[in-house]
């Protein structure tokens, strides 16, 4: 008999829920079936226990049932202290854990545990979170006791390396069995066995754990390529398509070869979609194989526009009209323009264009182009190239350059996504605003000097590049690798008024750690043997064996390089001052920071102004040049909104590679999914230490009443104060001052130390 609690029984009250409880407390953590479970229940964590044919990382892959998690930047910062944003919430769902237990068992038997047993269970956690664990009793696998090949006998030339994927003694899966069936069937018909097919039993006695395997193999009559018949084309001629195939007729059958035609005929500009098969309705012969070539054209016009923007070019815009045979024969002429460093100079001061140009290095920038493709050159993979242009390009604060060329190439498909090319890219340049830099970087500081250096010059480097990107996606990839070599060499032979030899290499490698997480890194590392110049300096003596074109020369840091500094600001640089600015009193009770003696003869110590705005940085490059960097990138939202934490380490040299001195910058970034590749803003700090560079001024000479007007000479006065003149006036000479300037932010942190880039498309 079971008796009522009264109301007014404290100790009976106060028994029944301290069993109440503690029956709650123990059934919290014993493990029951996950059917009694409630559907809104979160998943803390989901285990594997007793498996050892599969890792943990394995089988995650092979269920749907995933736990609660946080990228990893997050989990120590918003998550750890208890927030929702950018936190992937998963909550346990009956059907999908049965789902999972079916296809773990699927996956066991398919690999030959055919008595796996797979146990889930679910732990109740006091937060309205559960413990998902799958117990796994994987058995005794039936194992391979011997491989027999039967049938036709393999050709001896045959390549087997690699071609069983399961040998005596391994657990018998069917998968394994069924790739090498696939494999051995493929290569036979590589050999010209074009019906070659291989047939895989096993046969197990009843009680034992192992099983005899047998590769049954059907040869088939050797196979030559019969007629090819071309369909669907109305603008290709059938004769270049018939060119594109790497096979013809009456040579011996490869299944490869019809894969290979395939993408050669992608590779025609015009063709929307290729298929090379069998033609099984013509076949008449047992020995030879008749092919179809299905071809669907595209436009034979086309135009295309795009535009984007970052913090170093601002707004850029590019424009495409191609015509996609042009007179037949799948050629293609194409005509190009584009412009950028549009509204540098009104948003400068923005976040949108904070590094732009001003001035001069502010101004549109432009290139115009008319590009023709002849494919199909000697050999299907073979294509000539042959181009024209002009434009104008600049790099703040270092030049800026007109030129004109032409831009001749062969690129040879080496396989899918794999290129190598050839090219020679004559062109004739000259340089505007760029008396500083050549001066800091050539001590060329007379006019003549730099006349000689910044007119019309002739560069005429010839290239040979090799590309390959074996990604799995063109703007966000999670697997795979891209990997450049390029070498320039140009010389008086190649008709350069500039001889070099340029080599750089640039790869990345994409790894998925789990369906949110993707980690990216990348190398890259160039360096130049100047060869000498065919100009004459003053005071020099013959070919200055340094002298390499600025616009050839390595620059780093930017959106795209170590990303705690500005563009092109990485490596060596010199500083730039007005003369005026050394010479004036920087307030009525000031003196000038130097004497107009010690700026004749270079002994002017600028260093009373390094804290001032009046010294302007010029990056002047250098020929080495080594970066690494590392990503993390993950998911925060379903796709739309991710972030990235990286670390960028390396150094531009003047001359030759030191490790010592390179730089480290760590940030954080922001993406923003788009169709046309993600919108990216990157923060970034820099550790770089104060460094002492060179100045380069003006040079002045005393005023000369005969050829110098009064108004020639300099004033000294404070801003807003009365006309203070000296006689003296500035020269057309530049001039390296002495004495170095300590340029740089003070040890410590310091919030001028961040930098911010603003880019479409991610840094690697």
């Amino acid at each position: 008999m079971v008796n009522a609690v009264q109301p007014g029984d404290t100790n009976a009250t106060a028994v029944v829920l301290a069993v109440a409880l503690t029956m709650a407390a123990c059934a919290a953590f014993v493990p029951r079936p996950l059917a009694a479970q409630s559907a809104r229940e979160e998943i803390a964590s989901v285990d594997f226990v007793g498996n050892e044919a599969f890792s943990d990382a394995e089988l995650r892959r092979a269920v749907r049932t995933r736990a609660s998690s946080c990228p990893f930047i997050l989990s120590v910062t918003t998550c750890a202290l208890g927030m929702d944003w950018g936190r992937d919430r998963a909550y346990y769902s009956p059907q999908t854990v049965g789902y999972d237990v079916e296809n773990l068992t699927t996956l066991y038997r398919a690999h030959g545990f055919r008595g796996v047993a797979i146990q889930p269970e679910l732990e109740q956690r006091g937060d309205s979170s559960v413990d998902i664990t799958f117990r796994i009793d994987e058995g005794i696998p039936f194992r391979v006791g011997s491989i027999e090949l039967a049938g036709d006998s393999l050709p001896a030339a045959l390549d087997l390396d690699g071609a069983f994927q399961v040998d005596v003694g391994d657990p018998l899966s069917f998968l394994l069995l069924q790739e090498t069936t696939d494999s051995l069937t493929r290569r036979l018909r590589d050999q010209g066995y074009a019906s070659a097919e291989v047939f895989n039993r096993f046969f197990r006695a009843a009680g034992n754990d192992s099983a005899q395997v047998t590769y049954r193999v059907v040869l088939g009559p050797l196979t030559t390529f019969g007629p090819v018949r071309v369909t669907g084309n109305e603008l290709l001629g059938s004769s270049l398509i018939l060119d594109r195939l790497p096979f013809r007729e009456g040579e011996r059958f490869r299944e490869s070869g019809i894969r290979e035609a395939q993408r050669n005929l992608h590779e025609l500009d015009i063709v929307a979609r290729a298929v090379v098969r069998r033609d099984t309705a013509r076949i008449e012969s047992d020995s030879v194989m008749p092919i179809i070539v299905e071809v669907v054209e595209g436009d034979a016009h086309r135009v295309r526009m795009e535009g984007g923007g970052n913090s170093a070019e601002c707004f850029n815009f590019e424009g495409r009209w191609t015509s996609r045979n042009f007179f037949g024969g799948g050629r293609t002429l194409q005509a190009r323009a584009r412009v950028s460093n549009l509204l540098a100079s009104t948003l400068q001061a923005t976040v949108l264009c904070a590094q732009a140009g001003e001035g001069d290095y502010g101004r549109v920038n432009w290139l115009a182009g008319i590009d023709f493709n002849q494919p199909s050159l000697l050999s299907p993979r073979i294509n000539l190239l042959v181009g024209i242009f002009a434009e104008r390009q600049s790099l703040k604060n270092i030049f800026v350059r007109r030129g004109f060329g032409v831009d001749v190439g062969l690129s040879r498909s080496l396989g899918t996504n794999s290129f190598m090319n050839v090219r020679y890219r004559p062109q004739l340049n000259q340089l505007d605003a760029a008396e500083v830099t050549l001066c800091a970087t050539f001590l060329a500081c007379s006019p003549e000097d730099i006349e000689v250096l910044s007119g019309t010059r002739w560069l005429s480097p010839m290239a040979l590049s090799l590309n390959r990107d074996a990604t799995d996606d063109i703007f966000n990839p999670a697997s795979g690798f891209r990997a450049l070599v390029d070498l320039e060499w140009a010389d008086a032979i190649t008709g350069s008024d500039y001889s070099y030899l340029r080599a750089f290499a640039d790869g990345s490698l994409y790894r998925e750690i789990d369906p949110r997480t993707v980690l990216a890194m990348r190398v890259r590392a160039g360096n130049i043997s100047p060869g000498g110049f065919v100009g004459q300096l003053s005071d020099m003596e013959g070919a200055l064996p340094e002298i390499v074109p600025s616009e050839k020369r390595f620059y780093g840091g930017g959106a795209n390089s170590l990303r705690g500094f500005a563009q092109s600001s990485l490596g060596p640089r010199s500083l730039s001052i007005p003369v005026e600015e050394l010479l004036r009193h920087q307030s009525p009770s000031d003196e000038p920071a130097c004497s107009p003696a010690a700026v004749r003869d270079l002994t002017c110590d600028g260093m009373p102004l390094a804290g001032s705005d009046h010294y302007q940085l010029r990056p002047i490059g250098g020929l080495a040049t080594f970066e690494a960097s590392a990503e993390l990138r993950f998911r925060l939202t379903d796709g739309l909104l991710g972030g990235v934490a990286f670390v960028d380490v390396g150094q531009v040299w003047r001359r030759s590679v030191e490790f010592g001195d390179l730089e480290f910058s760590p940030g954080l970034g922001v993406r923003y999914n788009t169709p046309f590749g993600p919108i990216r803003l990157d923060v970034a700090y820099s550790f770089r230490d104060r460094e002492a560079l060179q100045v380069v001024t003006s040079q002045i000479r005393p005023f000369d009443p005969a050829r110098d007007a009064d108004s020639d000479r300099i004033n000294i006065a404070s801003t807003g104060e009365s006309a203070e003149y000296i006689d003296w006036v500035v020269s057309e000479d530049l001039a390296l001052l002495g004495p170095r300037v300590l340029f740089g932010d003070e040890p410590g942190f310091s919030l001028r130390r961040f930098q911010l880039h603003f880019s479409i498309g991610q840094a690697f």
